[in-house]
């Protein structure tokens, strides 16, 4: 016969005794678990055992644990990843480092970023300015070049480009002739309405010099917004210092293209950047070439448009429609130049 502690041991449900229960269930449950894992039908880890891939073979290398931006010295805390309080790598496997790969910290420390790099990234030895260079904005300034900071409004088609693109630079600066008609009368002399007629045919009113200022200039620094302080004085807070902001762009030229470029922008010229050819196969010796403005006072083919002294010509020019040669004429006591059409 049971007694009521026997009951309450041994349970009431089957009647009869089974020792270790709860234990038993537990353990079939836990083989149940493991033989789904086993068979690929249950994943473990969205139940939160997640266990860490294998690092075994493979290789840590650095990366940049935050974005960094060009020309700028690389120190430990480019590296430090601080939410883990260690040294920002990523395991790869040896067959997947390239030879311009920067494995080894010591390599990165110490040296100029010659680009901008994003977090977690890997470095390479492109991505590195030459040993020694300094840091900042110089150190984007290729050897043997000037650097010229320019207000984008003074430069035409600079926007969108980056750093360590290249361009030229042409200026246009426009030809104020006047009526042709008017200038062929005082020199054309009997030749007069053909030469304004040709005047017209040739558009010569309206021309304009365009001259190559920048041959393959480099981009430094791309397009920025710079707050400039701007000082006015009122008449109730007396001097007052404001800011304006100034989009500007830091352009590498040659030494020789500072003063054209200086001069152009002074005098008010209309500057365009023509970009060049981002594609490795091009040419980087090939140049933009020039237009000069045509007058028929002046030979073609020559620079500045040289003039012809009189009794000259041009050679090669058909009657009618090349230049003009000037012919030294006396009427009376006055003497006077007059431009006769080359036959």
């Amino acid at each position: 016969m049971r007694t009521g502690l026997q009951r309450g041991r041994w349970g009431r449900s089957s009647g009869i005794a089974t020792p270790g229960g709860p234990w038993l269930a537990a353990g079939l449950v836990v083989a149940v678990v493991v033989g789904l894992w086993a068979l690929g039908v249950l994943d473990l880890s969205r139940l939160g055992f997640s266990r860490g891939p294998s690092r075994e073979g493979l290789v840590a290398v650095p990366v940049s644990a935050q974005s960094i931006p060009a020309y700028t010295r690389l120190t430990r805390d480019h590296v430090w990843d601080a939410q883990h309080q260690r040294v920002a790598v990523v395991y790869l496997r040896p067959e997947a480092i390239t030879d311009d790969m920067l494995t080894q910290v010591s390599q990165i420390f110490g040296r100029v970023l010659d680009r901008d790099k994003a977090a977690g990234f890997v470095f390479t030895t492109r991505d590195l300015a030459p040993e020694g260079t300094r840091p900042g904005l110089v150190g984007g300034i290729p050897a043997g070049k000037r650097a010229l900071r320019v207000e984008a409004d003074r430069v035409d088609g600079l926007f969108g480009l980056r750093a360590g693109d290249r361009f030229d630079l042409v200026a246009t600066v426009p030809i104020e002739a006047g009526p042709g008609d008017k200038a062929m009368q005082s020199f054309g002399g009997v030749h007069a309405p053909q030469l304004a007629l040709q005047a017209q045919l040739l558009n010569w009113q309206k021309q304009a010099t365009v001259r190559v200022l920048v041959q393959n200039g480099v981009v430094v620094q791309p397009m920025t917004t710079r707050q400039v302080p701007v000082f006015s004085r009122t008449l109730t807070q007396g001097g007052v210092t404001r800011t304006r902001p100034v989009q500007e762009v830091v352009l590498a030229v040659d030494p020789g293209e500072v003063a054209p470029l200086t001069e152009a922008i002074a005098v008010g010229a209309t500057v365009m950047s023509v970009p060049r050819s981002g594609r490795p196969d091009d040419d980087p010796r090939s140049v933009t070439p020039e237009s000069r403005p045509w007058s028929p006072f002046a030979t073609p083919g020559l620079a500045g448009g040289a003039a012809l002294r009189p009794g000259t010509a041009a050679s090669g020019a058909a009657p009618g429609s090349g230049p003009v040669t000037m012919v030294e004429t006396i009427k009376g006591g006055r003497r006077e130049l007059t431009a006769v059409p080359v036959r």
